[in-house]
């Protein structure tokens, strides 16, 4: 009898352990994203206008899937990239930020962040992060935007983070050139949104 006892209990330790490894490992690779086609491969066969005229076709499409994918405002995201990088360059780099980093690609992407927080919290583990893939650069911006939207919920607080970081925000600390950053997206908001 006591023999049993101990194999059960035996039984039961040992299938729980099994039970904590499985959704340990289920629940790490459900975290990890299925990859999703990053080539620059443009093939458009749409024959409609894209929505945002000002800006190349193929940026335009791009945000709009994926605004359309995680459920937020495309206007918000074209008009955040108005201010960043009004030239619309995959390529640009800022100039050297107060604290030695520097702002990546067309969403102006700051580097320090990018290799740390952005791509531990958005990125894949099985694609190389290059900021300067507009596909790559706008992905990590809009997931980033999302992550905002959802943690402050109202749209000033969301754009001030994008440019100044959420806990300037939620603390009160915001800066001047942020502010500045808010009227200028707003401005360009009003205008997207009146053109509908």
């Amino acid at each position: 009898m006591k023999r049993s006892k101990i194999i059960l209990i035996s039984l039961i330790v040992l299938l729980s352990i099994a039970l904590m490894i499985s959704c340990y490992l289920l629940g790490s690779s459900r975290a990890k994203r299925i990859a999703v086609d990053f080539s620059l491969e443009e093939i458009t066969t749409d024959e409609t206008e894209p929505r945002y005229k000002h800006i190349p076709r193929q940026y335009s499409d791009y945000i709009c899937s994926l605004c359309d994918e995680l459920g937020i405002d495309s206007d918000l995201a074209v008009s955040i990239l108005m201010v960043e990088n009004p030239e619309y360059n995959p390529e640009a780099i800022s100039k050297p930020n107060s604290n030695g980093t520097l702002d990546l690609g067309l969403f102006q992407l700051n580097d320090y962040y990018l290799w740390t927080t952005f791509k531990n919290r958005y990125w894949f583990d099985n694609i190389e992060l290059n900021p300067f893939n507009y596909k790559h650069n706008i992905y990590i911006a809009l997931h980033h935007l999302k992550y905002l939207q959802d943690k402050l919920k109202v749209e000033d607080d969301v754009i001030m983070a994008y440019n100044g970081g959420g806990g300037n925000v939620m603390n009160g600390t915001v800066k001047p050139r942020t502010i500045n950053y808010l009227a200028k997206v707003k401005n360009n908001l009003y205008l997207l949104r009146g053109e509908k």
